[in-house]
């Protein structure tokens, strides 16, 4: 009698800490998301062979992995999880000038992500002798259906799957008052998803941003516009600023000083036109309060505490086993 005691207290444990919640919370679908993620990290690791008729870094090998692990990880899982509230994770349309705006603010974003990723670049030289390759990369592309898959599974698709996670089902799953754990959360995840040490404080600044987005024009499409437009910009306007290549570069000293030249003044001016959009998307929101207070849901949201359980744990044990084989280099 004892021992079936203890079977049905472990059991309740389990359900509590790793079942699927009732009303759903933040940190669960995080959990999901974080072992469909290391699947397809094993996966990348697995298939890394220059001999296979498709390598993982050719443009069509690493097409297929992004658009899988975009599905997989992202794009299913957010529209399961969000059976039921399927309009809250969307968002309202508020208008085509919010969603111009942020994509006209995804210019200003790149300026300032890429001086912090030729900052990483650098320091990753200076101080470990050897960078530090993204997860998921491929050669340059040469033909033209080659340019045109790369836009489509590396920046549009990818987008996609990120602002209707991240910036769409998982931002619902916080209470208005709750906003500052809710861009915690959400950038530390997006970030840690890239899976490119080189761009990590890049991506923290791109979520960072795509969450005042979200809580300022109240739908997904705001990021999703403004993470098209950050990628796009890079490549429409390659005279602004030059991104450091990684792959080319050997040792610190080959970095050219003209990049921290260019990087300096961009990423301030990058900071003065992303303070101009705030102080306008500030007065959009406020001219939108008597429609939408940001806190109709919050009686069908569970509390912020409801996630910290065993299951964060678990999603936290998989991302430093993850970036523990980047920083080794298992994948390549």
């Amino acid at each position: 009698m004892e021992q079936k005691r203890s079977n049905i207290t472990v059991l309740s444990i389990l359900k509590h800490n790793f079942g699927k919640p009732r009303i759903m919370t933040w940190g669960w679908p995080l959990m999901i998301f974080s072992l469909i993620t290391l699947v397809f990290f094993g996966a990348r690791c697995l298939f890394k062979s220059p001999d296979l008729p498709y390598p993982a870094t050719s443009i069509v090998g690493c097409s297929f992995f992004m658009i899988l692990m975009t599905l997989g990880a992202l794009a299913v899982p957010a529209v399961f999880f969000s059976k039921g509230f399927e309009d809250r994770t969307v968002g309202r349309y508020t208008g085509v000038g919010s969603l111009l705006l942020s994509f006209i603010s995804g210019v200003p974003l790149m300026m300032l992500g890429i001086p912090l990723y030729n900052f990483i670049a650098y320091l990753t030289l200076r101080f470990s002798r050897s960078s530090i390759y993204p997860v998921f990369f491929h050669t340059e592309p040469e033909t033209l259906y080659g340019q045109i898959l790369s836009i489509v599974c590396d920046i549009i698709l990818p987008a996609f799957g990120a602002s209707l996670f991240f910036f769409g089902f998982l931002w619902t799953r916080f209470k208005s008052t709750d906003r500052t754990k809710a861009y915690i959360v959400i950038t530390a995840a997006f970030a840690l998803y890239s899976m490119d040490f080189t761009s990590i404080l890049a991506a923290a600044a791109a979520g960072i941003w795509c969450c005042y987005l979200r809580s300022r024009t109240h739908n997904m499409w705001a990021p999703f516009l403004c993470l098209i437009s950050m990628k796009l910009s890079e490549l429409v306007l390659p005279e602004t600023i030059s991104r450091i290549d990684i792959f080319e570069v050997q040792t610190y000293a080959d970095i050219g000083s003209t990049y921290f030249y260019a990087s300096l003044p961009s990423f301030f001016m990058g900071m003065v036109l992303l303070l101009f959009f705030i102080r306008v998307l500030d007065s959009f929101a406020f001219s939108l309060r008597h429609e939408f207070t940001g806190g109709e849901y919050d009686e069908l949201i569970p509390p912020f505490d409801k996630s910290i359980n065993l299951s964060l744990i678990l999603t936290m044990a998989v991302f430093i086993t993850i970036w523990i084989l980047i920083f080794k280099g298992v994948y390549l």
